[in-house]
């Protein structure tokens, strides 16, 4: 729907004591179908020789439909990171995207992340596809898969990620879902699952956690978000 969003989320990982908090802002008004969206983003963590390291990411994304079969996406971000050392990495990256939707239950995507590659690892280069299935207007699938460079670490450059998951709505006011995958950076198999309520006039609320099921050092991760809908006058 045309409407701007506004949106904030928190994110809590056990692994390092780390804390996410984002806010954004999304326009989906134009007259010409462009959507864009400008977002900051605050990261903070504990090593585990006790020190800590944080970071800020500021970014905007602009998406265009074409032909209402096929979605093309851009994000230009800058990212400031201090790291257990005191050492300051800083630089601009970019992604982009496409997603292709031929019927309105199907839908197949692809996307590059971080295509400038600043060769730090808080902003891997890598490269993702996903499909989406809808059978009915109440239930939703999605599977992806994402490949991601990896630094520091001389037994490999490559990680793999694999994630899959359901959703089901209840008479567009509220949603659960669930699923799983494979964290390819520390290998850890997890589940996640999470709940959203919905108001078409207000917001939606949505809670998620993860837990990792198999792996040496495994995490919970809890997250939060808010969202508030501002309709078109």
């Amino acid at each position: 729907m045309r409407a701007y969003f506004l949106e904030g989320n928190y994110q809590y990982g056990s692994t390092g004591g780390s804390h996410d908090a984002r806010i954004s802002a999304v326009d989906s008004t134009s007259a010409f179908n462009l959507g864009g969206a400008f977002y900051y983003t605050y990261h903070h963590e504990t090593t585990p020789d006790d020190h800590s390291q944080s970071g800020h990411l500021v970014g905007g994304s602009l998406s265009f439909p074409v032909f209402d079969k096929v979605f093309l996406g851009g994000n230009v971000k800058y990212l400031h990171f201090t790291d257990a050392s005191g050492t300051i990495k800083s630089g601009i990256t970019f992604d982009a995207g496409l997603t292709i939707r031929p019927v309105p239950l199907f839908s197949l995507a692809a996307i590059g992340y971080n295509l400038r590659d600043l060769d730090l690892p808080w902003a891997p280069r890598a490269v993702g596809g996903g499909v989406a299935l809808l059978p009915i207007p109440m239930l939703l699938f999605a599977f992806d898969a994402v490949a991601e460079k990896v630094y520091g670490d001389s037994t490999r450059d490559k990680a793999w990620y694999f994630m899959g998951g359901g959703e089901f709505s209840f008479a567009a006011s509220a949603a659960i879902r669930a699923g799983g995958g494979h964290d390819g950076l520390t290998k850890n198999g997890y589940l996640s699952a999470g709940i959203s309520t919905v108001s078409s006039e207000v917001g939606a609320l949505d809670f998620g956690i993860r837990r990792d099921i198999s792996g040496n050092r495994q995490s919970t991760i809890v997250g939060l978000s808010a969202r508030l809908f501002v309709p078109v006058m």
